[in-house]
């Protein structure tokens, strides 16, 4: 935070103060990520290894969809390179998001914003502050649930470098498209109930697309895909609400 303008780091602190005091925030930011990053993908993993589970889905592989019959004769390999990246990415999407929920939206019902009017800040400096918060805490969140499967998997053999990479990969273009995302709900939500509903209307065609290109297309032209999808995403969000960002919008 060095480079920073003084405001921004006076500001970042403040956000991060007030995400640590709301326990909802946390617990909806841990909580979720832990459950997609890491019980998931390990209890699918220690399934996989019971040799009689292997055998039924070889013997059932024969129905799979094209994309898909690259890892018809091993199970392990479909859970590497199909279930652990959706999990990972849909981690990724989740965390800002929710975190925004509380961090922009509770400020708003406490009437706290017309605080920082006197401020000397621009409201893009304000919103700059929310989103690098809401990037640090996502940060802190899915890196060590992501080193931790990465480690695992290391030690079973089952991933490379070169896969490490590319999750990692994803798992950061998820966390920029979440955190544009969660710039357009500071702009347009004024309860936790819009809050929640903008953000599954948002979310919700990302995440059809996230599975829709990693069950329709074969890796890792999938992979490929969906940083690009992921990106595009991020980039309209933020066009959009830098274009609609005023003080009066934020404040209204």
């Amino acid at each position: 935070m060095s480079r920073l303008a003084p405001q921004l780091r006076v500001l970042i602190g403040k956000e991060l103060r007030q995400v640590r005091r709301s326990k909802g925030a946390l617990a909806s930011a841990t909580i979720l990520p832990l459950l997609l990053m890491t019980v998931m993908p390990l209890l699918q993993l220690n399934m996989l290894r019971d040799p009689a589970l292997s055998t039924t889905l070889r013997e059932s592989s024969a129905s799979v969809p094209p994309p898909m019959a690259q890892f018809a004769n091993d199970p392990a390999q479909f859970f590497v390179h199909v279930m652990l990246p959706m999990l990972l990415v849909l981690g990724g999407l989740i965390v800002p998001s929710v975190a925004a929920t509380y961090t922009i939206v509770a400020e708003r019902e406490k009437r706290s914003l017309e605080l920082l009017m006197a401020l000397p800040v621009r409201v893009s400096d304000i919103l700059v502050a929310k989103l690098l918060a809401m990037l640090v805490l996502a940060l802190t969140v899915v890196l060590p649930l992501f080193t931790l499967d990465m480690l695992v998997l290391l030690g079973f053999g089952l991933v490379s470098a070169v896969d490490v990479a590319i999750m990692l990969g994803l798992l950061l273009s998820a966390l920029a498209c979440s955190v544009a995302v969660a710039l357009l709900l500071a702009l347009l939500a004024r309860d936790f109930r819009t809050a929640n509903n903008i953000n599954g209307a948002l979310l919700g065609p990302v995440i059809l697309a996230v599975l829709g290109v990693l069950f329709g297309l074969p890796t890792p032209l999938s992979y490929i895909v969906l940083v690009a999808v992921l990106l595009a995403a991020a980039a309209a969000a933020v066009q959009v609400g830098l274009r609609w960002l005023t003080f009066e919008r934020y404040l209204a």
